[in-house]
């Protein structure tokens, strides 16, 4: 067998491996004990719970089209999940616990039953004092297409192949020449990029157009700790497909009293989201900013590769 194919079946290994961890986390999930209504529980629990809901059904969205990404779920939703765990010891042997003081109208909210594992755990087990512990996700060296997203790596190749040809200019035009070409080339790719970056909303507004308006419903109030940002009030909208779609709004202060419901834009695509009518309005303003600087920064990479290897500086 090739290298292609120790490889493919690498791959085919890693990926059943993977399988198998998060069925067994799933399994772990649908048979916690931990309910949001359960004596002793506190609004951090029902946080860490939800975390470990959420991390499990994004692990398992995104297993086929992002393994780095669901790999990277997983563990955060270990983590959760073990965090809730060591919570709950504590709480059920009297330890005192740094958790905050139970607050119904500040406790998050976990996801409905739909989105739970299929299977169950029979009652006497549901009633166990001790939480199971959580194995390891993993001692298996990642390899760089686990461990970095395809954009990760297409900048990282990108970086290789300009630092191959800045030598073959100084080999063959100057060295002079190849130092103009590291700093040409770097700032017009950055400036290039950067427009470009700006121009990419404009496909969520073409999206937006084509999914149209939208309700969705307040679901709940979490915490994100983040300074800029410390709370976020999510609004779900379920689509004709059954898809459970999230707006996350960043609110300073949990006390604040959200929406009913909120008008947004559906936008259709392979990966549908949900976004407010000022992102949808101001995406075609970035357009018009990041078009002259994608076109600005082409050109001055142009100019500086291959321009320092043929001497066509302009």
């Amino acid at each position: 067998m090739g290298p292609r194919g120790e490889r493919r079946r690498g791959a085919r290994e890693e990926a059943a491996r993977f399988d198998g961890q998060l069925t067994a986390f799933g399994e772990m999930l649908a048979g916690h004990p931990f309910a949001t209504d359960r004596p002793g529980a506190t609004h951090v629990m029902a946080v860490e719970y939800a975390r470990a809901l959420d991390a499990y059904e994004k692990a398992t969205r995104e297993a086929e089209r992002n393994p780095a990404l669901a790999r990277q779920e997983l563990d955060e939703g270990l983590a959760a999940l073990n965090r809730l765990n060591t919570r709950l010891v504590g709480a059920a042997d009297g330890t005192p616990s740094t958790a905050e003081p139970r607050d119904r109208t500040r406790q998050a909210r976990v996801r409905p039953d739909k989105a739970r594992p299929d299977k169950a755990v029979p009652d006497t087990e549901r009633g166990e004092r001790r939480a199971p512990a959580v194995p390891p996700a993993g001692t298996a060296k990642p390899r760089l297409r686990d461990r970095f997203a395809p954009e990760q790596l297409l900048v990282r190749a990108s970086l290789t192949v300009l630092a191959v040809y800045c030598l073959l200019v100084g080999f063959l035009a100057g060295w002079p020449q190849a130092l103009v070409c590291v700093v040409g080339a770097n700032f017009g790719v950055g400036i290039a990029g950067f427009g470009f970056l700006l121009c990419t909303p404009l496909r969520e507004s073409w999206g937006a157009l084509r999914g149209g308006r939208v309700r969705a419903l307040y679901s709940r109030t979490e915490e994100t700790y983040s300074s800029a940002t410390p709370w976020e009030q999510h609004y779900v909208h379920v689509d004709a497909d059954g898809r459970e779609l999230t707006y996350r709004r960043g609110v300073p202060s949990g006390s604040l009293a959200p929406l009913p419901s909120r008008r947004l834009w559906r936008v259709a695509g392979r990966n549908p989201r949900l976004i407010s009518s000022a992102e949808f309005f101001l995406y075609p303003l970035l357009f018009l900013l990041g078009a002259p600087l994608f076109l600005g920064g082409l050109a001055l990479t142009l100019t500086a590769c291959p321009g320092a290897l043929t001497g066509h500086w302009w």
